[in-house]
């Protein structure tokens, strides 16, 4: 691949003959006879209806070295040529060494006068054995490597909402386009403008692309804002080289600056950014690094193969590279999520522990006032002086019966917040009757009627305890809500039910509903509405119903306040 200016002139042109070194040089006749040197200008507007093509070899120059001449042109035109050629990729190819004729001639005859319809090159031995064979591998590797890239990455995109990985992938699948493009070029003699234009467009988003997955990853925004107003300067530029391919159907700003500029740019930012600290930044530099070496080299024609191989070697190989960096991102990414969740499995925890406590207190408030009259009773006997032992013997045994509630209290609350680390088969109305009981008397001192319905159970193998928590989160929701508004008639209604063998839990309340705009929100980890609230009471709901109990949970506004259902 050589400079944009190739590609312009490729199509802009039907005739042009590419640098070929001082072993050979070329000619054109239009008459067969006379021969001149062969330039691409004199045939821009022109059309021939035959026409011949000479080179002349230098043998001094050739040596004992071998070369190959390889000519792209309509072979059903040629009428005569004097050397022997092999077709391969529907290229001709000539041989070149000290044995081969001085001269060679390649004849061309149209049936209508036409822009003549020619372009040859000259190839190392090196890159005919090894590369123009096997070129159909080398582009597949190359496609199949940037192509996965893309795939991937859009959907770790989808995944994570993370914007650097959006950049990403289209930048691949832009670069994609473009080594396309190129690969199509190069098998081409003639091709429509409008084919360029799109190479051109593709080439410039995987640009503008890279610029702002240079800006996102590096978050130069934030680290290094006058780098980031650099980074800018060049995204405005490629846009608006966009805007000029529609119009002028070929890129303007590419014609001029290098490609591996475009490279280099996000390098340098790189390093600056390793300078400042972002040891992350070292695999990214190194990715730009190596692709704007293979360009340059391409571009400036510094190695033994043709630029186009040498561009699709360096563009896999820095997918390859910035799927390692991206795949070490997602890994601490993945580490960062783990640690999050203990965070809030601890804080869901320490919650429960709040309302265990706050529940136990109103269940024990009734039986320890009765205590204390209990005993305020036996201290009225006892200043009387006239002891009766039956009088005694009856608070002794209320005030037994008392504890023992409380004690089974305890034991109740204890066994519901014991986490149950092995399955068993139970009934999902009795894990729904032991919430209600834990919340019962806090419902019951804040005047919140609750009804249960059971329209049909079912028994089922999973965690009775976590499906009692989902529950009691829930009850503990709409509790609050209906507090926080100040609802007269506050009630929560539970319907249990069975749906094509999938058990059904409604809870429905009459505290107002959801606000629209928090609607999609009420799951989120940290999200509430409360002032004191911790937001992950919902969240954790709908992570022990999704992974433990394979179902889902979701909420609706209703007439006069909302339902959550449960589908297990």
């Amino acid at each position: 691949m050589k400079t944009i200016f190739f590609f312009i002139i490729l199509i802009t042109t039907k005739l042009f003959s590419m640098h070929h070194g001082p072993y050979i040089k070329d000619y054109v006749a239009e008459d067969h006879i006379n021969f001149k040197d062969l330039r691409y200008k004199d045939y821009y507007n022109k059309t021939l209806d035959e026409f011949t093509i000479k080179f002349i070899l230098n043998k001094k120059e050739i040596g004992e070295n071998i070369y190959y001449l390889t000519i792209v042109s309509d072979k059903k035109s040629l009428t005569h040529t004097n050397v022997e050629y092999e077709i391969i990729n529907n290229i001709m190819i000539v041989k070149l060494d000290k044995n081969q004729k001085n001269e060679l001639f390649f004849t061309y005859k149209y049936d209508k006068a036409k822009s003549p319809e020619f372009r040859s090159d000259c190839i190392s031995s090196f890159e005919y054995n090894y590369f123009l064979r096997y070129e159909g591998i080398l582009y597949g590797l190359a496609y199949g490597i940037i192509f996965c890239a893309f795939l991937y990455y859009i959907i770790i995109y989808y995944s994570t909402r993370m914007i650097c990985f959006l950049y990403y992938s289209l930048m691949q699948l832009f670069v994609l386009l473009s080594l396309v493009g190129f690969m199509y070029f190069s098998y081409q003699v003639t091709s429509p403008r409008i084919i360029h234009a799109l190479v051109d467009f593709a080439e410039t988003l995987a640009f503008l692309f890279t610029f702002l997955f240079a800006q996102s990853i590096l978050r130069s925004k934030e680290k290094m804002p006058y780098i980031n107003i650099l980074l800018n300067l060049f995204i405005l530029i490629n846009l608006i080289d966009l805007i000029l391919i529609c119009i002028y159907k070929y890129s303007i700003l590419y014609l001029y600056l290098p490609f591996y500029i475009g490279f280099l740019i996000p390098a340098l930012v790189g390093i600056i950014a390793v300078f400042k600290g972002n040891k992350n930044a070292i695999v990214y530099t190194i990715g730009w690094s190596i692709v704007c070496f293979f360009v340059y080299i391409a571009q400036k024609g510094l190695f033994i193969i043709s630029g186009i191989y040498i561009v699709h070697i360096g563009a896999p190989l820095e997918s390859l590279i910035f799927s390692f960096a991206l795949g070490l991102m997602l890994r601490d990414l993945a580490k960062q999520r783990n640690e999050k969740e203990k965070l809030l499995i601890h804080q869901s925890k320490l919650a429960s522990m709040g309302e265990m406590i706050n529940n136990i207190a109103h269940q024990w408030r009734q039986p320890l006032t009765h205590l204390s009259f209990i005993n305020m009773n036996l201290q009225l006997s006892l200043e009387d002086k006239k002891v009766d032992k039956n009088y005694i013997n009856n608070k002794i045994k209320e005030a037994k019966y008392q504890i023992d509630f409380m004690s089974k209290t305890i034991d109740n609350f204890t066994d519901f917040y014991k986490p149950n680390k092995q399955k068993s088969i139970f009934l999902i109305s009795e894990a729904i009757n032991k919430a209600i009981y834990i919340m019962k008397a806090i419902l019951e001192d804040k005047k919140i009627y609750i009804e249960f319905e059971i329209i049909k159970d079912k028994e089922i193998n999973s965690y009775e305890n976590d499906y009692s928590q989902v529950v009691l989160n829930l009850i503990t929701n709409s509790k609050d809500a209906l507090i926080l508004n100040k609802i007269e008639e506050p009630k929560i209604k539970i319907v249990l039910d069975l749906e094509e063998e999938k058990s059904i839990l409604k809870v429905f309340d009459n505290a107002g509903g959801i606000d629209k705009k928090y609607s999609e929100l009420i799951f989120d980890p940290y999200f509430t509405t409360k002032d004191k609230g911790s937001g992950i009471g919902l969240y954790m709901s709908k992570m022990i119903i999704e992974t433990h109990f394979k179902g889902e949970i979701k909420a609706q506004n209703i007439e006069d306040g909302v339902v959550f259902l449960l589908k297990v």
